[in-house]
């Protein structure tokens, strides 16, 4: 998304930066709401809710029918909102592991639509793939869980995997610091992420309930090891061969510099 962006070395990180403080306040006081929607048996009367969602049920006892009901659309609104941001940005990151030439048929899912210059193709693997997934759910409750579960975690270290690398090649490979640096706070937060990331990646993984059984059980690290075997499979199959890093470019060589400011 970065490569679309105008002065991305500037604007991508302050966005993240913004991204984190915006959401950390608004979850910390929706967080600090629903405790004061809390019942005493909340246990019984929430958590076990015969709606099957305890926000449903803290919607339904503050606003009443209609007032829950209208509250609840709002959070599927958000909700697919938020699918609908992460179709984009997992179908642009397909895009550009194509492009790179980091995944399987890669010529084919890097094409750019001619009509609406855009990587249709690349959005279609993505939306069929997604499609696929959520199929799994109508089989396996364990399965789709376990899939589900995979997300955070894998998400969380994917982030700190560049910082790793960055910690451990520091001495071998030149670094070049762009304009949005921490400058000598970086070193100590980046070992705070990767500390953090380790350790809320195990929790994550762990079962939410004992005793643990077979039904209860977080497949999620299995179904990591899978992808993980995958992925390294891959990569030493032949795209180890092909993959160079991203190849932008002849693409931003096209990419109109122009800040919108210019036009006024």
């Amino acid at each position: 998304m970065s490569e679309e962006t105008h002065d991305a070395a500037v604007r991508g990180p302050l966005a993240i930066r913004l991204a984190v403080l915006v959401s950390g306040v608004l979850g910390w006081l929706l967080n600090i709401t629903f405790t004061f929607c809390l019942t005493p048996n909340y246990m019984d009367d929430i958590v076990g809710s015969p709606t099957g969602l305890p926000i449903a049920q803290i919607f339904l006892n503050a606003g009443g029918g209609a007032g829950g009901t209208a509250m609840l659309f709002f959070v599927i609104l958000v909700q697919f909102f938020t699918g609908a941001s992460a179709l984009l940005a997992n179908a642009r990151m397909t895009y550009a592991f194509a492009r790179d030439e980091a995944l399987p048929f890669s010529s084919f899912w890097s094409k750019i639509n001619a009509t609406t210059g855009t990587p249709v193709n690349a959005v279609w693997l993505v939306v069929v793939f997604c499609c696929c997934l959520n199929l799994i759910g109508i089989g396996s409750t364990e399965t789709i869980t376990a899939i589900f579960n995979l997300c955070a975690p894998c998400l969380d270290l994917s982030y700190v995997a560049v910082l790793f690398a960055h910690q451990v090649y520091a001495h071998r490979v030149q670094f070049i610091e762009g304009p949005y640096t921490l400058g000598k706070w970086s070193k100590p937060m980046n070992i705070l992420a990767i500390s953090w990331v380790l350790f809320i990646s195990v929790v994550l993984f762990f079962p939410t309930t004992r005793p643990v059984t077979a039904t209860n059980m977080n497949y999620a690290i299995a179904v990591a090891g899978f992808v993980g075997l995958f992925s390294l499979g891959w990569w030493w199959a032949g795209a180890r061969k092909k993959y160079t890093g991203p190849r932008t470019q002849d693409i931003m060589l096209l990419v109109d510099t122009t800040e919108p400011d210019d036009y006024a």
